[in-house]
């Protein structure tokens, strides 16, 4: 039993090594871009949170490019963010395995 609770240590240690790299990765992502229509143009901003106010900058004219980018940087948030939960959840699992008793 005790090389079962070895390995599900290891794994646990692994699972927080990992949600630390993904919360990383989501802090480095510097916003998301927003097309907002007021009166009849559409005008451009970067969306981001800064604690719990979320701050809303004026971005101008946006290129094609400039949109794209913005679309790849919002797609890799949106793949860390479900990986960051299901590494979460595994967490769980493995701190609730590591508190069972063993048997004799």
């Amino acid at each position: 039993m005790g090389v079962l609770k070895g390995v599900l240590k290891e794994e646990l240690q692994n699972s927080l090594d990992m949600r630390n790299w993904y919360q990383e990765q989501i802090n480095k992502i510097k916003g998301c871009l927003i097309r907002k229509k007021i009166g009849r143009r559409y005008y451009y901003y970067l969306v981001k949170r800064q604690g719990d106010k979320v701050i809303f900058a004026y971005k101008g004219p946006v290129s094609s490019q400039i949109k794209e980018a913005y679309l790849k940087q919002r797609k890799m948030l949106k793949k860390y963010q479900g990986l960051l939960l299901r590494v979460k959840g595994q967490i769980n699992f493995l701190r609730r395995a590591l508190r069972g008793k063993e048997a004799v």
